[in-house]
């Protein structure tokens, strides 16, 4: 008998046949692969991984949701939007109005100048009410306690949240016998009417001698660490000459 009649009136596996579909798919898949027609295969597995993506699970500010990765933290990194040119010259004006009233109610406590104090009841009375102040203490007899006296008044001009004097030794019996002086000159860092630091010579002069041009520099640096100034910046002309 023919094998074509074979299965006449004979119902086929229905498994067999499911295999049989499976057997086309794949000979017309490796045809188009073949072929080059394999677009429709690159457009499946595209869709495929764009579907992988927008399950995935994003944390964000609100909590845990699905969503795209790639746009759902866009709102994140996203630059800050630019000041208005008007908001902000509003500003800068409105900080220079307090920077300039704080400087004119730091020239009415006597700031801007290098005072010379009489004795040690006028140094209590003088640190007293400011927030930020210095002294001087120094016997006058040598050329770096001038140098340094010279720089202190440069300063004082330019640095007008501080209150800088000097108190000459011979006038300072009890404070010179209760400090434990290394030698003068020395300086006084004042907040709020209280000592904070006492920087002797060795400090002072530790890396440039009171005749150096960069011994200001230094001297600005250490005073500004010590909290005696805002800035470490020295705004003086090197050619300022004491009052």
């Amino acid at each position: 008998m023919p094998r074509e009649r074979e299965g006449v009136g004979i119902e086929r596996d229905p498994h067999a046949q499911r295999e049989s579909k499976e057997d086309d798919a794949s000979e017309s898949l490796v045809d188009k692969l073949k072929g080059g027609d394999f677009s429709n295969v690159i457009e499946s597995a595209q869709k495929a991984g764009e579907a992988a993506i927008e399950q995935q699970l994003c944390l964000t500010a609100g909590g845990i949701k699905r969503a795209d990765p790639h746009t759902a933290f866009a709102y994140q990194t996203h630059a800050p939007p630019p000041e208005d040119p008007e908001d902000e010259m509003l500003r800068l004006r409105q900080a220079r109005k307090m920077e300039m009233q704080a400087q004119q109610a730091w020239k009415q406590q006597g700031h801007g100048s290098l005072r010379e104090l009489k004795d040690e009841k006028e140094f209590v009375e003088a640190i007293r009410p400011h927030e930020r102040a210095l002294v001087l203490l120094d016997d006058g007899r040598s050329d770096a306690g001038e140098e340094c006296r010279k720089a202190l008044s440069r300063l004082s001009r330019s640095h007008l949240e501080a209150q800088f004097c000097w108190l000459h030794s011979d006038r300072a019996k009890f404070l010179t016998e209760m400090v434990k002086l290394e030698g003068f000159p020395a300086i006084f860092v004042l907040r709020n009417g209280e000592v904070q630091r006492m920087l002797p010579p060795d400090l002072l002069f530790m890396h440039a001698s009171a005749s150096s041009p960069l011994f200001i520099g230094h001297l600005t640096s250490l005073l500004h660490r010590c909290g005696a100034l805002t800035n470490g910046e020295d705004e003086g002309s090197s050619d300022d000459e004491d009052a």
